[in-house]
């Protein structure tokens, strides 16, 4: 119940303050825009994911919410999700989509469960238990519809030339690790982090990145040079923390400049900014700006990018498309929602190729993943998953550096606490998931690359257990899934 919030229907948390006691929740709901209620929920066999209830789709308002006060969640969720399966199956049923008899058992599972459910609304526990055994099956339905609604959108369209299928490649010049990568992939993200390469201030080097770059002659691996600036405080070099906005934002155009300058002739693609929604972070020793400032930023150094090589192409990541940093906690002073970061840059008239989509996992089901990524083609831009990962194991490395996220950014490090499609995390799992998020954002048109983050398990990887290959250099179930799924694609 910690993790209680309401967001619109686009995903943007509102910020408010809850009472919960034991088994119930108080609030003031929002008036300004439809909402959604959600929370975490262990379901049986499907796994710990949010769920949510949205009055069917319509959201939530103050007038419709108190017609149902008290609202029953576990119901609520159940009628809402079922409305979800329907809807699903109707638009899979347009489309000439064949639904599996197991696919329709669930469904027709879910709804029967569900009639059980209404009518014992005088017995709160038979209620509840038949709400739950409903949203079991409902959750189960709707990732399913969704697997195969996108595969049948791409036996329809067929192959996407040209489509990039990466990973970061900050080992590239090690000859078997090479080998595994490009055997998978065809696109890699190289690391320019200001800390790494200018921790001395006037004395940046980049002959590490150019290193990596050599290392990619006579492969058909398109790099990508990530990120020209990223205000997080372990990217940053000590010089450069805690200042002004006004001297970081000459600092970091100045950089934009010279980092597009020297690598013109060998770069092409470029993560211009990377999470300026939520960076730079106060309390880790960098100073706050606004998000005005953050903005303002943004759209400089993408001009200066532009104006120093015209063919670059310019991508603006972000994480956290939740906003999961709202949850249970105020954000802090100038952070704001993925959505509205990419308002604002609109409404500044913010010139660039792409937007950049992170989804580690983050405890939603593959109908919100889809959801999601569809509030985001709002903005008339193509869209790279530039990050994502899964993890192939519930426990944690103990030799890991970095293990990634907060209790508040998803299911905690990795998504690690809220397992999916199952009681706990296995290889076979991860590569379940690989297989249905990777068909259902190859089958979105607007979607042009997806890059896994992390190859192969080691000390520095973004999520414990997260890669698609072990230690040792043997190919996870993942890997082999991707590869045969990849192969297919290329062959349609």
């Amino acid at each position: 119940m910690k993790r209680f919030h309401l967001c619109d229907l686009k995903m943007r948390p509102f910020t408010l303050e809850p009472k919960i006691a034991t088994g119930e929740i108080q609030f003031t709901p929002p008036s300004n825009r439809p909402f959604r209620i959600a929370l975490p929920l262990k379901v049986p066999t499907f796994g710990e994911v949010f769920v949510y209830a949205d009055n069917q789709g319509a959201g939530y308002t103050p007038q419709s919410l108190g017609k149902a006060s008290p609202l029953v969640l576990n119901y609520a969720f159940a009628v809402d999700r079922m409305a979800t399966v329907r809807k699903l199956a109707t638009d899979c049923a347009k489309q000439n989509v064949d639904i599996s008899p197991d696919l329709q058992r669930r469904i027709d599972a879910a709804g029967v469960s569900l009639k059980r459910a209404e009518a014992a609304k005088g017995d709160q526990a038979a209620l509840v238990r038949h709400s739950n055994e409903s949203l079991r099956d409902s959750l189960w339905a709707g990732d399913l519809l969704c697997f195969a609604r996108a595969q049948a959108r791409i036996a329809r369209n067929g192959s996407r030339p040209g489509f990039l299928f990466g990973c970061n490649g900050f080992t590239m010049d090690n000859p078997d690790f090479r080998k595994t990568f490009e055997t998978l992939f065809n696109y890699t993200t190289m690391p320019i982090y200001r800390g790494w390469v200018e921790p001395v201030k006037g004395h940046p080097d980049y002959s590490h990145l150019e290193h990596l770059l050599d290392s990619l002659a006579g492969t058909h691996i398109l790099p990508k040079i990530h990120p020209l600036i990223w205000l997080q405080a372990e990217a940053t070099p000590e010089w450069e923390k805690n200042l002004s906005y006004d001297e970081t934002k000459k600092v970091a155009v100045s950089r934009v400049r010279e980092s597009v300058g020297h690598f013109r002739l060998r770069g092409h693609v470029y993560d211009v900014v990377n999470e300026a929604h939520v960076q730079p972070e106060a309390n880790t020793g960098m100073a706050g700006f606004t998000r005005e400032q953050n903005v303002d930023l943004t759209v400089s150094a993408l001009n200066a990018a532009r104006e120093t090589d015209q063919t670059c192409f310019r991508v603006i990541n972000v994480t956290g498309t939740w906003a999961d940093y709202y949850m249970a906690h105020n954000p802090l002073s100038g952070q704001q929602s993925p959505y509205d970061y990419f308002a604002m840059m609109r409404d500044a008239k913010a010139d660039y190729e792409t937007i950049g989509l992170q989804y580690y996992h983050s405890g939603r089901c593959l109908v919100e993943c889809e959801r999601d990524i569809e509030t985001f083609e709002d903005f008339g831009k193509p869209i790279h998953i530039t990050e994502m990962g899964f993890p192939s194991s519930p426990t944690l490395d103990p030799d890991l550096s970095f293990g990634g996220g907060g209790p508040y950014w998803g299911g905690g490090p990795g998504g690690a606490n809220m397992v999916w499609h199952g009681d706990t995390f296995t290889e076979d799992t991860q590569a379940e998931w690989a297989e249905q998020f990777y068909t259902i954002a190859y089958s979105n048109p607007r979607i042009r690359a997806i890059s896994w983050w992390d190859l192969q398990d080691s000390k520095s990887v973004a999520i414990s257990y997260g890669s698609l290959v072990r230690r040792d250099g043997t190919p996870k179930n993942s890997y082999k899934q991707l590869q045969a799924l990849f192969a297919k694609w290329r062959e349609t």
